[in-house]
C-alpha cells in the first residue's frame, strides 16, 4: 500500500488485482445496468486513488473498499431513479405549456387585484366567504361544501362592483 501511495504502478496493480473481484461482486449485487455498474466501480477506484495516502491501516483496505462500493452503487441507483430517460418526442409540446414571464406577471397582478378587492369588501362575512371560495389548499373541502350558491352569487356581485370601482377609467367604460 505504501508503494501505491508513492506512485508505484506495480503496487497499485497488486491492490486492484487483489480486490477487483470483491468490488465487482458487490457492484453486481445491486443489479445496475452495465454503464452504471462500470461507473460505480470506476468511482470506487478513483476514490481509493484519492484517499490512499490517508489510509493508515492496510488491513482495513477491504472494509474501506466494501463501504466505498456500497456508497457508489447506492448513489448510482439514486441518480438513476431521479433522472429517468425521456423520449425527446415527448418534450415537443412541453415548451408551450410553460407560461412566459409576462403571463406569470399578469397572473400575479390579477391575483393581487382580486385580493385587494376582497380586502375592500365592507362586510366581514363577505370577506370570509371570498377567502373560503379562493382557498385551494389540499385540506380544503369542495367549494360547494364551503359556500352556498346564494353566498357565491352575492360574492361575485360584490367583487365585480369592487373591481369595476378600482379599475382604470378606460376599463370602467368597457
Amino acid at each position: 500500500m505504501l508503494g501505491a501511495c508513492h506512485g508505484n504502478a506495480d503496487a497499485w496493480e497488486a491492490i486492484v488485482d487483489r480486490h477487483l473481484a470483491m468490488v465487482n461482486r458487490i457492484a453486481r449485487s445491486y443489479r445496475l445496468p452495465r454503464q452504471d455498474h462500470e461507473d460505480a466501480v470506476q468511482t470506487v477506484w478513483l476514490r481509493l486513488n484519492q484517499n490512499l495516502p490517508r489510509l493508515h491501516s492496510p488491513h482495513l483496505l477491504a472494509v474501506w473498499l466494501r463501504r466505498a462500493t456500497n456508497t457508489a452503487c447506492n448513489r448510482q441507483r439514486q441518480h438513476r431513479q431521479r433522472f429517468l430517460p425521456v423520449d425527446p418526442q415527448d418534450l415537443i409540446g412541453y415548451a408551450h405549456h410553460q407560461a412566459d414571464p409576462e403571463d406569470q406577471y399578469l397572473l400575479q397582478e390579477r391575483y393581487a387585484e382580486l385580493h385587494r378587492a376582497i380586502d375592500g369588501l365592507t362586510d366581514p362575512v363577505d370577506r370570509r366567504v371570498a377567502r373560503l371560495y379562493l382557498d385551494d389548499s389540499p385540506d380544503a373541502g369542495p367549494i360547494s361544501h364551503r359556500t352556498t350558491s346564494n353566498q357565491r352569487r352575492h360574492l361575485f356581485r360584490q367583487l365585480r362592483r369592487s373591481l369595476r370601482a378600482t379599475g382604470e377609467p378606460s376599463e370602467r367604460r368597457a
